[in-house]
């Protein structure tokens, strides 16, 4: 059984769940919350105060359509995203669904934009299992397509001007599974019935009930169900990350009123100046980051914003910090629990160091938050 339902349920690459505790921290319980980069969700869903509250507004997007339409599903659609989700690790079914989802690509990720309403549960729930037994991100450069006709799979040429395609490699095998195939979703498909008159165990087929479940694992559609009541009042946007930190789209009617500021969460793509390789996303840039810091220096300094920014040690520069921001480490301990991952022996290297979060000037003092916890804790008022 899942214990942690507030996850989603694919891997990301660089998720920021570990860091979630401490970006809460610096933002407070802001009347409106903004993240434009949203990808798996691992901050708001780890958003320490009260859900679907009056007067308190989440909005977040992401460029990648794939990733929307799958969140908008959930929300709609839990149990239809559930069936499609559920399904064995198989080989050839990977790259048939993949395949699809390209398809599908073109035009339907336009209606996302055109109608906030439609969202297409099969195709989201085939996108989370397709990335959950994908090795490395699903971004449609691989060397093999869908012949129009014959519906075969065929190998294209090498080239620029390909089609969009799938690398045909084999299925995450390295653990027990992970995003929906997570080994805590799996229950016991077949029963076996002791009887008196074979004096061993067998199948007992008389009661489909107590002798198997639906494909689909109940304990998914448990988790699809709980994420669909936290995101139900979740607004979820897809296009370009500036649109979001527009006055008009972050200014909401209670911060204009005074009743606090609004909370942006920025984790861009890492930038070239991460010493970084391409490809990490399946929407990937190597430049991005740099707008999302200029865009940091312009607004940092204006109170109605507390702004926390993702990213790498040495990655913007001493820019931020010199205009009034904290730089903060938040590596935790253990194996792959940052962005980035380990990469050396013994842990000595581990690029998980590296993870850094800037908070704007506005943002609530970590050092202030500690001494009162202090002494509260002196008092007995934790008792």
């Amino acid at each position: 059984m899942l214990k942690n339902l507030d996850k989603a349920p694919f891997p990301w690459f660089g998720g920021k769940s570990k860091a979630a505790d401490l970006v809460w921290r610096l933002l407070g319980d802001v009347p409106h919350y903004v993240e434009p980069f949203y990808g798996s969700g691992a901050v708001l869903l780890n958003r320490p105060h009260p859900a679907n509250r009056p007067y308190y507004s989440e909005t977040v997007n992401d460029i990648d359509g794939f990733v929307v339409n799958f969140w908008r599903a959930v929300q709609w659609h839990p149990e239809a995203t559930a069936d499609a989700a559920s399904w064995p690790v198989t080989e050839a079914d990977k790259t048939a669904r993949l395949l699809a989802l390209l398809r599908w690509r073109d035009g339907a990720l336009d209606r996302l934009a055109g109608d906030a309403c439609w969202c297409d549960p099969v195709m989201a729930g085939w996108w989370a299992w397709g990335v959950s037994v994908t090795i490395g991100a699903f971004d449609g450069r691989g060397g093999w397509a869908a012949d129009p006709v014959t519906g075969k799979i065929v190998r294209q040429p090498r080239g620029t001007t390909r089609e969009p395609g799938v690398s045909r490699d084999l299925p995450h095998l390295g653990d027990n599974g992970q995003g929906v195939n997570r080994p805590q979703t799996r229950e016991p498909g077949v029963l076996d019935v002791p009887t008196a008159e074979h004096g061993r165990s067998r199948l007992d087929t008389t009661d489909w009930g107590a002798a198997y479940h639906d494909l689909t694992m109940p304990e998914l559609i448990r988790w699809f169900r709980h994420l669909a009541a936290r995101l139900r009042h979740v607004r979820v946007l897809n296009g370009d990350w500036s649109r979001l930190v527009t006055t008009g789209a972050a200014h909401t009617l209670p911060v204009r009123q005074g009743h606090g500021p609004c909370g942006v969460f920025l984790d861009p793509p890492y930038a070239d100046t991460a010493n970084r390789s391409e490809s990490l996303y399946a929407q990937d840039s190597l430049t991005v980051a740099h707008d999302v810091h200029a865009w940091c220096l312009a607004n940092g300094d204006n109170p109605l914003y507390r702004i926390v920014l993702a990213g790498f040690e040495g990655e913007h520069g001493s820019a931020l910090v010199d205009a009034g921001w904290t730089e903060h480490e938040w590596f935790t301990g253990g194996f792959l629990t940052g962005g980035m991952g380990n990469v050396g022996k013994n842990g000595k290297t581990h690029q998980m160091h590296r993870d850094r979060l800037w908070s704007s000037p506005h943002c609530l003092s970590i050092a202030t938050q500690a001494t009162t916890t202090q002494q509260a804790s002196m008092f007995g008022e934790d008792d």
